[in-house]
């Protein structure tokens, strides 16, 4: 019996498993215009219809320093990052359906509140829940990461 099912079902999972680049299950996404990831990480994978995006920071893609300006400017470059992801693979913030939110104070909760919500169009936003962490690299106060989907 097992190797009658493994008969039938093997060709399926082969074929749903290709690698070929026309039906890749994993792609990485190349973001345009900022400089090549130093980190063992990408900034952004697909897998299947679903893309993941890595945690962002509100520093400068080019420099890597903290904007200047407070908490609110902090926020406003990681939704910015972020939006530079989801365009290098295809997507805008309409696609998201889920993110979570970092923050080393959760008194700051309320200020990234207001930067967060203005990045998404009619009041759809995404499932989310929001942390609050002992310490995020480069001594960010906030840091994004958010999952995409979109039918390929």
């Amino acid at each position: 019996m097992k190797k009658i099912l493994f008969s039938l079902f093997f060709p399926f999972f082969m074929s749903s498993c290709s690698t070929s680049s026309k039906n890749k299950m994993i792609q990485y996404v190349e973001v345009a215009g900022v400089p090549k990831n130093p980190s063992p990480y990408s900034l952004a994978v697909w897998a299947g219809d679903n893309c993941y995006l890595a945690g962002q920071l509100g520093t400068d893609p080019m420099t890597g320093q903290m904007p200047e300006g407070g908490f609110t400017n902090e926020t406003h470059g990681v939704m910015k990052n972020i939006e530079r992801v989801l365009q290098s693979a295809g997507l805008d913030f309409s696609n998201v359906v889920k993110t979570t939110v970092y923050l080393t104070d959760i008194k700051d909760f309320q200020a990234m509140n207001e930067v967060y919500k203005s990045y998404f169009k009619n009041g759809q936003y995404p499932a989310r829940e929001t942390v609050q962490v002992a310490g995020l690299a480069r001594g960010a106060r906030v840091e994004i990461s958010m999952v995409a989907y979109k039918a390929r």
